[in-house]
């Protein structure tokens, strides 16, 4: 069963995207099926008919794949998934992490990481510039401290074990966000008396500064995301614009009418996600003060908040919902209520801080669940979480496996980051900070 039909489009199946209609071919495999099942016919599909079937729920051993790539024919699309699949197993074996412990500066009293960023230059994707050749990380506790850490990107890894962090500035309270781009490292606080840090990458004559907003005007910044140099708050009952930082410009405040916390944007649009489950678009050419409400309010009725945003390839967008919901949907038919696809097996019910992350190539999804686990997806395929077969993790290292590892506290922070030894994640839970390299296994693989 192909994806769903879009108005006007037709699916190819070997180059995997959406062509017009008037550009199908007269005959062959790339023409588009013009009968349709009638609707008497059609039944109600779960959760797991959303996959695409290229993807089987039984993936193929390792060694399967291998062979499947040595004696595919030369199609590109086909030698593609049978790689995918392969990356796809050997992250599931991902073994153990560093660690690293940041202690507050006030008798080593550690606050909870809450946001976490890595800065590296390896990709635009991951918000990265370049510094005089060196690596930025940058970490947020629980109680308001912004730490910065600064290492040579000559040759050597960036592993947080040689990473030497320092206390920049406290906040008063909470670090709730911390967001990059361009030149910018921005970090804002949670709170009636909420604060913003403005961090310089590149410049050397600009210091850190902290600008400060009424509570009168905006409270309870529970998210940001900073574009170019336009920042986005989602904060109590309305997002908040800063169009240009550097230059201090007015704000925009524009009513929700719910707490908003997500906030995902590109090019000339925000979009915002509510507590009571909304999902509004502002056009920031025009500023009009009312957003247009997206997916015909399908998480309102009842309520599901939603807690995280992200803007994928093709106009998708990856929405994910306190009770745990993951799905994604086309921001090009954005009435429709239907998802494109829906990972199944998160765990949540009520944690409004549960964490996702998503590569930079865009093909696997990271989301830390209520019971302190992380769970990882394929993004081509949705369904159910991937995991380890028993056959490919010896007993002795199941409590080394990433995906079947219980950390102590919650995660709060995570990050996927592309670097010269492969893709790296990042996750902060409790005091502590962890680096696991997607793919390596236990035994150093």
């Amino acid at each position: 069963m192909p994806p769903r039909d879009l108005p006007g489009l037709y699916w190819d199946e070997d180059r995997q995207r959406y062509f017009p209609l008037s550009s199908a071919p007269s005959h062959g495999k790339g023409r588009p099926r013009v009968d349709r099942v009638p609707q008497s016919q059609q039944r109600v599909t779960s959760d797991a008919d959303t996959r695409n079937p290229t993807f089987p729920l039984i993936r193929p051993q390792p060694h399967q794949l291998f062979s499947g790539l040595r004696s595919s024919p030369p199609s590109t699309s086909h030698k593609d998934r049978l790689t995918h699949f392969l990356r796809c197993s050997r992250f599931t074996l991902t073994g153990k992490g560093e660690r690293l412990l940041m202690h507050s500066p006030w008798s080593g009293l550690a606050g909870s990481v809450t946001a976490f960023q890595l800065i590296d230059g390896m990709t635009c994707r991951t918000k990265t510039v370049h510094h005089n050749d060196r690596v930025w990380s940058f970490a947020g506790d629980s109680m308001g401290w912004f730490h910065s850490s600064l290492t040579n990107n000559q040759n050597q890894p960036t592993g947080l074990l040689t990473h030497g962090w320092q206390p920049e500035f406290n906040l008063s309270s909470e670090v709730s966000s911390i967001s990059v781009s361009d030149s910018w490292c921005i970090a804002t606080s949670f709170g009636p008396d909420c604060k913003i840090l403005h961090f310089p990458l590149e410049s050397t004559t600009e210091d850190i500064r902290v600008s400060r907003i009424d509570g009168h005007v905006a409270c309870d910044i529970w998210t940001a995301d900073l574009r170019g140099s336009r920042l986005a708050l989602g904060a109590k009952n309305q997002l908040v614009c800063i169009d240009d930082i550097a230059d201090r410009a007015a704000m925009q405040n524009l009513p929700t009418y719910s707490d908003v916390f997500a906030v995902a944007q590109e090019n000339h649009i925000i979009y915002a996600g509510l507590r009571n489950g909304g999902l509004l678009r502002f056009d920031t050419r025009t500023w009009q003060s009312k957003g247009d409400a997206l997916l015909g309010g399908l998480f309102t009725q009842p309520p599901n908040s939603i807690t995280n945003l992200r803007l994928l390839r093709d106009s998708q967008l990856l929405v994910s919902n306190v009770d745990g919901k993951i799905s994604t949907f086309d921001l090009r038919f954005s009435s429709i209520r239907t998802p494109l696809k829906v990972f199944t097996g998160n765990v949540n019910s009520y944690v409004i801080k549960a964490p996702i992350a998503v590569d930079p190539s865009e093909d696997f999804l990271l989301a830390a669940g209520q019971d302190n686990r992380i769970r990882l997806w394929s993004l081509r395929s949705g369904g159910p979480p991937l995991a380890p077969s028993t056959s490919d993790t010896p007993i002795e290292f199941d409590g080394h496996n990433l995906l079947q590892h219980r950390f102590e506290h919650p995660v709060r922070a995570m990050q996927v980051s592309e670097e010269a030894e492969g893709i790296t994640l990042w996750v902060g839970s409790g005091s502590d900070v962890f680096k696991y390299s997607l793919g390596r296994d236990v035994l150093g693989g």
